[in-house]
């Protein structure tokens, strides 16, 4: 009997499923399959996929309940300990002191435990339902609370009210006990659990897959992967009371099966055996540069990734609200980094019609063959209906290309049947002629994605809560920014923007020996960039590497211009150190490093 534990994650946002990822490699004898998938959708997920040999579940909070109701393996919660707790509040304390904690009972008698033992006056509220808690956060905002503390439901539903949230999640140790408790419970249940897989493995070595199940359709045994027994048992259910024998024909994902029931009677109760086989038509893929996202899926994202709807400007919100009835064509322009494929995921979930699917063009991949693709009379997606179609980087067509575009467009009435996003870079077009014409031909609304500079009223906000999502996704638990060093970080200009400000975030918290970033750290960060910037495109485009770099990251262009610099100054360090600005310290680092 082996005695690996396989357990199933099932975590309501991605970043608790990145760091559950990180915790499950600790245990050597734990196998660990993490799924992303919140509440319901939790729950059902969790129906559909516990038998398949999985010893225990580790959730959370909400979730962890609700699929206690439907599975009868062990379900874990990892729960919020004090110190979770406190390190939101202090995060949240960086920002403003005017901060309310809400949320359900696992995190509230905490959050008044730890307020009566360091004295505290922090606003708490326990929820109760979903109800409850767009109440409270209305009479919040009416209260001009400026930071809500919360859990991921409160957290979601905050995000819709455009307030500013710290979600409070688990930390690292609180994840690490949750599998340790985990390991404990399964083990002893493993020896029964081994017992039922003998006799499951007896009967599927006859290489013959199927399953049994009652009258109410609940499942006695089944040798079939979970997402499929589910389908076959809904489209079962669909044909209503089954005859002593009978033969189906659905397609289940691409593939045509035969299912083949038949009844039979235990101690007066009525069961039925259903054999199944399996043909498979070709399946057609997503091709490079084109991607098919449903509804459902794009709405995942913005329900997963923290921050991803925080870094639209809440009057560019209300300006696609204003658009989205009166264009059948927008065009998202700014700089680069600022968030224009968040807008545009936005101005799809906006539609009313036009919304099966989300169809992503990258536009700087498209060629001759791509477009014969584009315009394939039975699947290309400019000839599909009922679709929102979004070229990105519309910018990096050649002008023959966008006339093309206009053209088919037009010819083929493509606005009657879908709508148009087109994403326009500033920084990597040098004169408006592409813009010019999307926007008169096809009556584009255009959106303005706005820079850093000019959400400089922001930018606390806005670092305060990357910080969160990076302390999350890295296992971190920096609390804020030395005060001088956090001056320094919110007066730089971030060119880059929203891109170059959470790369910049993410080497720091990684970087942070303390639970505060230094000055210092900020001063070495911030000398680093200005450097790269100071080097203008055309310079790092022709760039010639003394080594063959294939695809040159930032830390390469970095080096290439260290080395340049030195060579320069007969390779005296101190020279080059005070010509590049940097200290000796860096340019030594950056010549060790590979």
């Amino acid at each position: 009997m082996t005695t690996t534990i396989k357990l199933l994650g099932i975590a309501p946002y991605e970043e608790l499923n990145n760091s559950m990822n990180i915790v499950s490699k600790q245990f050597s004898d734990i196998q660990s399959d993490i799924y992303t998938a919140d509440l319901e959708e939790g729950q059902r997920l969790a129906a559909e996929l516990y038998s398949d040999d999985y010893d225990a579940i580790i959730s959370r909070g909400g979730t962890a309940d609700l699929i206690r109701r439907s599975v009868s393996i062990p379900v874990i919660d990892v729960s919020i300990s004090i110190y979770d707790i406190l390190g939101a509040i202090r995060l949240a304390e960086n920002y403003t002191k005017n901060f309310a904690i809400v949320g359900y009972s696992s995190i509230t008698e905490k959050a008044h435990l730890l307020c009566d033992i360091l004295g505290y006056n922090i606003k708490i509220i326990t929820l109760n339902d979903t109800t409850d808690a767009s109440k409270t956060l209305d009479i919040l905002s009416k209260e001009h609370y400026e930071m809500i503390l919360c859990d991921a439901i409160t957290n979601r539903l905050a995000l819709t009210k455009s307030l500013n949230t710290i979600l409070i999640t688990s930390g690292f140790e609180s994840i690490k006990h949750a599998y340790q408790e985990a390991l404990t419970i399964s083990t002893y249940l493993k020896k029964v659990k081994h017992e039922k897989a003998i006799l499951e493995q007896g009967i599927s070595s006859q290489k013959q897959e199927g399953m049994i199940f009652d009258e109410n359709f609940q499942i006695q045994f089944s040798n079939l992967g979970a997402p499929l027994e589910e389908t076959i048992l809904k489209y079962l259910r669909a044909k209503g009371e089954l005859e002593n024998e009978n033969q189906f024909y659905p397609t289940i994902r691409n593939k045509i099966y035969n299912l083949h029931t038949k009844s039979f009677t235990v101690d007066d109760s009525t069961y039925y055996s259903c054999i199944v086989k399996i043909s498979s038509p070709p399946v057609t893929n997503n091709r490079l540069g084109i991607l098919y996202r449903k509804r459902a899926e794009v709405a995942d994202i913005f329900k997963t990734k923290l921050l991803f709807t925080r870094f639209i400007q809440e009057s560019t919100k209300q300006e696609l609200q204003k658009v989205k009835n009166n264009y059948q064509a927008i065009l998202i322009f700014g700089e680069t980094g600022t968030a224009k494929s968040n807008i545009a995921y936005q101005a799809f979930l906006n539609q009313e019609t036009h919304n099966n699917n989300l169809i992503s063009i990258d536009a700087k991949l498209i060629n001759e063959k791509m477009w014969k693709f584009l315009m394939n009379a039975s699947n290309g997606p400019l000839v599909d209906a009922n679709n929102t179609i979004m070229f990105e980087h519309v910018e990096q067509l050649s002008l023959v290309d966008v006339e093309r575009l206009i053209t088919i467009v037009k010819n083929t009435k493509l606005l009657q049947r879908n709508q148009l996003l087109f994403t326009y870079d500033t920084n990597r077009s040098s004169e408006q002629t592409i813009y010019n014409r999307l926007l008169v031909e096809l009556n584009c609304a255009s959106i303005y994605a706005p820079s850093i500079k000019e959400r400089r009223n922001e930018l606390s906000v806005i670092t305060t809560l990357l910080l969160n999502k990076i302390n999350i996704e890295c296992n971190k638990e920096i609390m804020g920014f030395d005060p001088n060093g956090l001056k320094e970080f919110l007066a730089y200009d971030w060119p880059g923007n929203l891109n170059q400000l959470q790369s910049a975030i993410k080497e720091l918290v990684i970087n942070a020996t303390t639970h505060y970033i230094s000055e210092h750290q900020v001063s070495e960060l911030l000398k680093k960039e200005r450097l790269i910037q100071n080097f203008s495109t055309n310079k790092l485009a022709s760039f010639t590497f003394k080594n063959t770099v294939e695809h040159p990251t930032l830390f390469d262009y970095t080096k290439e211009i260290i080395l340049t610099i030195l060579e320069q100054n007969g390779g005296n360090q101190t020279k080059a150190a005070e010509q590049l600005g940097i200290s000796r310290t860096t340019l030594w680092r950056y010549l060790k490093e590979k």
